[in-house]
């Protein structure tokens, strides 16, 4: 398959849209909310529109917003910004898709001394057998799992210890593993490719074990790098491209950045550095989420440049983390001459990198390698070499300064179970936290913001689960609401009840009082490690995320901050990021508010963030009035979240707790600039569609998958069926969809496409007279009439889970076995010699199919006999399950095509799977989300969860999984797109040893008839012939799909 054929491939722009979508929602970035919740809500016209554009090579790049991000101060204490952009969503899926299948194989050309934004790829340790150490295998590159990069556990980290265990190698020290730490032994088991750690590399040429070591960045990275180089080692290194010219073509398209500045004040603007001199923008996007892996493609020929000078001279180690270099030598010469030959082999092959002359470790280097002229040497040059020198040595034997115990301990603490600790561990966990927080420790093993930035995450994570209850207050509850519940109560009784209703009253003060020592203890760490690195972003960010979880009102004290910034373009910046993300938790803390919706410390939390954050003086973040203020872009997009969230959850909160909605209503009104604000004029003030905005909302509380949330009512008549994003939101409960949706659909009957049928069939059903009403129309709408006209003695799959729902629980036709058996008779004769097509898998709808009437009537002499295994087994086999192949169509229940009029069974395995997954839950019901096109596809975790939460055998566990999860899918595909997987240039370890896919219907029913003979072997009667079935597990699938990564997001830098 060409490269061309695999970039359109329908599967790679979801696995794209996966991608970003994680990207947002870990990035400390500034984006436009409403925006990406557009394209979401359209996810398949949009989707199918970047194809379409990559199809026709038409495909043009929306302009960059420019939008500067804050930085280090410089050397002096001032604040600066960070040249960075706002991506459209549309443009940062479509880099994403030619990543996928471009990036794989260039990932594998880079060397293993490379290791910073590197694409993701499986990894896990492996058991080899009892008493030998577990290996670790690196698996393919794996897209459905929305990882765009590498975990940060498999990249700094590896980093800094490949740096530490290659100073042992080259001084000829052994490496023991039982010497190393748990992390240290991880980096040595991802030595792959690393030359240096092999015995007979190095070329010592002295006996003592001193080395030199140094380290140096380049200028301005991003933003130096030419385009053009990029588009030169694509064809040079892609196999194929240069026989491609659509996908050349696409690329120099793709390339061509120009930048829109429109919408930024001047000050910000001219703050920018490097500054934006003109329309085009000659560098890589700061912003692009692809943009790291960009400058690594760039790199490419200057790596391998080195690769082969290090192969040569093998003397000298030499280590990069995206800009970050890292030397090793033998000799302090050798160090000198290797950093001036690379500044010559980036001149050299000219891809616009340079080094920085003030990033240099030791800094007098700068002026030993010949960064300077005469005039500008600060003391003599041979001060200077002695004094770098001095600097620059270490003991490879014991490389202190390049040790990694920091990081280490931020491994352990990243990898604890805090809820599984005494409250001893849990109290020194916090100490360390707090010193990792807070400490001065050298940057050189993990930036300093990285490092707070971690533990204020952490901290802000754990802090709400260290309350911990008085044991007096709850035996003190217990026995007052004994003593209440007492229907008389004697003098005595009246007494100790009025006793106790003081002492828990007491008792909860003194709680509440300790609760919010510790509370307002734990935000002054946070707020402290902020105020040493205002410019990490991250770590602003985790003061907001602290209030949220714990209810902590430290507002007071960020907006003092905030009126004291000395930098205006800084205070701009995080005004807008708090509020951006106060418009977030407004939607979560919200839904918290409902009862039985949270834990009583998680309500009370998120009403006391709802109350301060209704008090926040808004003008201190967002400044909109006075002479001279201009609301910036980035402001005024994310004042209109705040006004979306503010009003839906106002709407959300009316009858629950009128208080807090009032005052909800009274910020939204503050956020449209003292405007009065209302949902009616909501579409109006923001520009964006209603539905756009209660996508949104439903996104991020993910809450109502299977009920329509009480705010439904309040929002559906405000939805212009007209526009087109809230007509696709108003399809979300097809149920009650309003009187307005039935009159635009009669009067544009073309408006439904044939596979809509599966859903206009639960509307009818939900509204059997407005749909009498259509006369004539689409397709869709003459399969539901023809549903609807079934005889009466037709039992569909819908009718028997209703039936068998009402049955007693042991009954067998409830079982798992019985479900199996529908799905087997379905597939059985089909597989006959002259049985029909298998085009009749694409009618797997549950109205389609047709269960025997004597399932459900249980013959006359046995009517009052229990029914057992056997009998009911034989009655299954005499009569037989059927397809109606004339029923339903219905997206919701088929895979997207990868070729036009493709027939192969990976697409119809999803459709089996999704009737043996709701026969086996004994409902039918699909998520709501799923009545919005695209997302059947995008929202498949919500099968992950349920499924492996259904009490069913592992067994069929395993078949459900291969059939409905698009990990399968995706291994599916790797015998027959290789290259996008990294398979082609060499075998990588199997990751499929749980989850392999189905690969025709043959292996399908084999393996149901073999769950199905192991449920049998393990089917048992009791007393009175009861029938009982004991369910098989295995316990290595125990827990898979829980299972994580440790939480690491915020060490990513």
């Amino acid at each position: 398959m060409s490269l061309n054929e695999l970039l359109l491939l329908p599967e790679n722009f979801l696995w794209a849209w996966r991608k970003v979508k994680r990207s947002y929602a870990t990035t400390d970035m500034l984006f436009n909310r409403a925006e990406l919740a557009s394209f979401e809500l359209s996810l398949e016209a949009e989707l199918q529109s970047i194809r379409s554009d990559f199809s026709r090579g038409s495909y043009t790049l929306e302009r960059l917003r420019l939008l500067p991000q804050p930085k280090k101060p410089d050397s002096e204490g001032r604040h600066r910004m960070r040249q960075s952009f706002e991506v459209s969503v549309r443009d940062q899926v479509a880099w994403t898709a030619l990543i996928n299948v471009l990036g794989p194989e260039l990932d594998q050309l880079m060397p293993a001394w490379s290791y910073g934004s590197r694409l993701y790829r499986a990894a896990w340790y492996e058991d080899i057998k009892d008493g030998e150490q577990s290996r670790l295998n690196v698996g393919p590159y794996r897209h459905s799992s929305g990882y765009l990069y590498r975990h940060f556990k498999h990249s700094w980290p590896v980093f800094r210890r490949h740096i530490s265990l290659t100073a042992r190698r080259m001084v000829g020290g052994d490496i023991e593993e039982e010497g190393l730490d748990k992390g240290e032994r991880f980096a040595l088991d991802q030595r792959v490719g690393l030359e240096y750690l092999k015995k007979d590399f190095w070329r010592k040429s002295t006996s003592h074990s001193m080395l030199y070591s140094a380290s140096m960045d380049l200028r301005k990275f991003y933003p130096s790098i030419h385009p053009r180089s990029i588009l030169a080692t694509l064809i040079r290194y892609v196999d194929g491209l240069s026989e491609s010219p659509e996908i050349i073509n696409l690329i120099e398209r793709m390339i061509a950045f120009r930048i829109d500045s429109s919408n930024l004040s001047d000050a910000m603007r001219i703050a920018s550095e490097p500054a934006c001199l003109g329309p085009d923008l000659t560098g890589i996007p700061t912003g692009l989420f692809v943009g790291g892996f960009l400058a690594n493609i760039a790199m490419i020929p200057v790596d391998h440049e080195v690769s082969l000078q290090l192969e040569e001279k093998r003397n000298v180690a030499h280590f990069r983390f995206v800009d970050d270099h890292e030397v090793l030598a033998y000799d302090f010469d050798s160090l000198c001459d290797w950093i001036r030959e690379y500044e010559a082999i980036l001149r050299r092959i000219d891809i616009g990198a340079e080094i920085e002359d003030d990033k240099f470790a030791p800094p007098e280097l700068k002026w030993v390698v010949g960064k300077h002229s005469d005039a500008e040497l600060p003391d003599s040059l041979d001060a200077l070499r002695e004094k770098a020198k001095k600097a620059s040595a270490i003991d490879g034997r014991k490389p202190t300064r390049l040790m990694t115990r920091t990081l280490a301990q931020v491994s352990l603490l990243a990898a604890t179970d805090f809820d599984l600790l005494t409250d001893a561990g849990q109290s020194q966990r916090m100490e360390q936290l707090e010193w990792l927080l807070l400490a001065n420790i050298p940057d050189h093993e993990i930036r300093g913001e990285t490092r707070a930035a971690f533990a204020a995450a952490r901290i802000s994570n754990l802090t709400p689960s260290l309350f911990k209850p008085n044991g007096r207050l709850l035996i003190a509850v217990r026995e007052r609401e004994r003593l209440k519940g007492k229907k008389s109560r004697d003098g005595l009784e009246q007494a100790q009840l009025d006793t106790l209703h003081n002492e828990v009253e007491g008792l909860s003060l003194e709680d509440e009082r300790r609760w919010e020592s510790l509370v307002d203890r734990n935000f002054g760490l946070l707020f402290e490690a902020f105020t040493t690195y205002p410019e990490k972003v991250r770590l602003f960010i985790r003061l907001i995320d602290y209030c949220r979880s714990t209810g902590c009102g430290g507002f007071t004290r960020i907006e003092g901050w905030l009126a004291e910034a000395e930098s205006r373009e800084l205070r701009d910046y995080l005004g807008a990021v708090a509020i951006h993300v106060i418009s977030k938790h407004i939607i979560t803390a919200s839904a918290q508010c409902h009862p039985n919706e949270a834990l009583h410390r998680e309500n009370a939390a998120s009403r006391k963030f709802l109350e301060h954050v209704t008090q926040i003086n808004l003008e201190l973040y967002i400044a909109s009035s006075g002479p001279k203020i201009t609301v910036q872009g980035f402001q005024l997009s994310a004042l209109r979240s705040l006004l979306a969230s503010a009003l839906l959850a106002a709407a959300d909160l009316s009858t629950v707790d009128p208080e807090i909605s009032e005052r909800l209503n009274a910020l939204a009104t503050k956020s449209n600039f003292g405007n009065r604000a209302s949902l009616e004029m909501l579409a109006r003030s923001t520009g964006t569609a209603i539905g756009v905005w209660h996508h949104w909302s439903l996104s991020v509380s993910r809450k109502s998958e299977y009920s329509v949330p009480t705010l439904w009512a309040s929002i559906v008549g405000l939805h212009d069926v007209s526009n087109a994003h809230d007509w696709t939101n108003l399809r979300r409960y097809p149920a009650v969809i309003p009187e307005s949706m039935w009159t635009y659909m009669r009067t544009h009957p073309d408006l439904l496409a044939e596979d809509d049928a599966g859903w206009l069939l639960d509307a009818a059903k939900g509204n059997p007279s407005a749909f009498a009403t259509m006369e004539g129309g689409s397709g869709a709408a003459d399969q539901v009439r023809r549903a609807l006209s079934n005889s009466s003695d037709q039992i569909t799959l819908i009718d028997w889970i209703a039936f068998i729902n009402q049955l007693d629980p042991s009954d067998p036709r409830r079982s798992e076995w019985t479900a199996l058996e529908i799905v087997r008779q379905i597939l059985e004769p089909l597989l006959d010699i002259e049985s029909v097509d298998l085009d009749v898998l694409d009618k797997l709808h549950p109205a389609n199919i047709l269960i025997p009437e004597a399932w459900k009537a249980v013959p006359h002499n046995e009517a009052h006999e229990t029914l057992t295994w056997l009998r009911w087994r034989s009655i299954a086999a005499e009569h037989r399950v059927r397809v109606d192949a004339s029923g339903l169509d219905d997206y919701r229940y088929e895979e997207v095509l990868w070729m036009e009029n493709e027939r192969a069974w990976p697409r119809r395995v999803r459709a089996i799977g999704q009737l043996a997954w709701g026969i086996l839950r004994r409902s039918f019901q699909l998520p709501f989300s799923w009545n919005i096109r695209g997302q059947e596809r995008s929202l498949v975790e919500l099968v992950a969860w349920e499924v492996d939460r259904l009490p069913i055998s592992s067994f069929s566990l395993s078949i459900l999984r291969s059939c409905l999860l698009s990990r399968n899918r995706e291994t599916s595909f790797m015998l027959m797109f290789p290259s996008i997987f990294g398979k082609r240039l060499g075998p990588v370890a199997d990751d499929t040893g749980l989850d392999n896919p189905i690969a025709s219907p043959q292996q399908l029913l084999g393996l149901i008839e073999d769950a199905q003979s192991l449920l049998t072997n393990l089917q048992m009667t009791i007393l009175e012939h009861e029938p009982r079935q004991l369910i098989p597990v295995n316990l290595a699938q125990v827990g898979y799909f829980g299972a994580s990564e440790s939480n690491s997001d915020d060490l990513e830098d």
